[in-house]
């Protein structure tokens, strides 16, 4: 495991120790990148010798920050890296596209938040329970990652429950909104390319996101030459007989071909 946590500010003293937290309840090694050591170049170095990382700072929609706020120790030129791998995440925004992007690149599973993640530090343990307890759960009692994102939110909602300042409350149920726990299973439901968000509403997420772009241009050219040709044959039993609805056998040929089309498509695994 690879263990990554700059710490340079009030926000990351409170991270800091909290991935310290982290570490001792699993029980398991690891490698440390903490504060100096949090750079883009020792995790490159280091991640191809680790199944897991665990990263716990700042983020934002692009990236993952390295010591000292001011570059990424992962990014979208470099998380290429994480293919195979499972990258574990307490940092704001990084779940909105730089962890789908991951995700499609290869990662095994990304859990982040597609939100800001805040917190009391009056009650900050309540927040770390929360932000630690995917990973526990998975690595010491053997729960799936779809399974561990749903427990994880109902740990929320216990600390919710727990909590007694209003502020506190407001901060678990939003940070429990933006948790987010991509796999195969449970793809993203979001994408920023209009083509997939389009698939994304047709044919459900983890359909649509299997789809390669040579698959999706495939579709649309035999759909545009579809439309061509059933156009052309309309015009032409319009020319014939006065009228485009007639019982003509090429019509037929076009709903079967159509009926073939989509069973092909609902039958393959893309």
């Amino acid at each position: 495991m690879l263990a990554i946590a700059p710490r340079y500010d009030e926000a990351t003293e409170y991270s800091y120790k909290w991935i310290k937290k982290l570490m001792e309840e699993l029980e398991a090694e690891y490698t440390p990148l903490f504060e100096s050591d949090a750079t883009r170049e020792n995790f490159e170095k280091e991640v191809e010798n680790h199944s897991i990382v665990v990263f716990y700072d700042h983020g934002d929609e692009v990236g993952l920050y390295a010591q000292g706020g001011r570059t990424y120790v992962i990014d979208k030129r470099n998380n290429h890296l994480l293919k195979g791998k499972i990258i574990y995440t307490m940092a704001c925004l990084w779940g909105i596209d730089g962890g789908i992007d991951t995700w499609k690149k290869g990662a095994k599973v990304v859990w982040a938040y597609k939100d800001v993640f805040a917190f009391t530090n009056y009650d900050e343990e309540l927040f770390m329970e929360c932000a630690n307890y995917g990973l526990i759960i998975v690595i010491k009692e053997g729960v799936s990652w779809e399974e561990a994102v749903e427990k994880a939110k109902k740990k929320f909602d216990e600390a919710i429950e727990k909590a007694e300042d209003g502020w506190t409350k407001i901060w678990l149920r939003h940070d429990r909104d933006a948790l987010v726990c991509y796999t195969e299973n449970n793809p993203p439901e979001t994408s920023t390319c209009m083509l997939r968000q389009l698939a994304i509403k047709l044919f459900g997420a983890k359909r649509a996101w299997k789809l390669r772009r040579a698959k999706v241009f495939a579709l649309m050219l035999t759909c545009v030459g579809y439309g061509i040709a059933l156009h052309d044959f309309a015009h032409q039993v319009w020319e014939l007989k006065g009228t485009s609805l007639s019982l003509e056998g090429g019509y037929i040929g076009f709903i079967m071909m159509l009926a073939g089309l989509l069973l092909l498509f609902l039958d393959h695994k893309v």
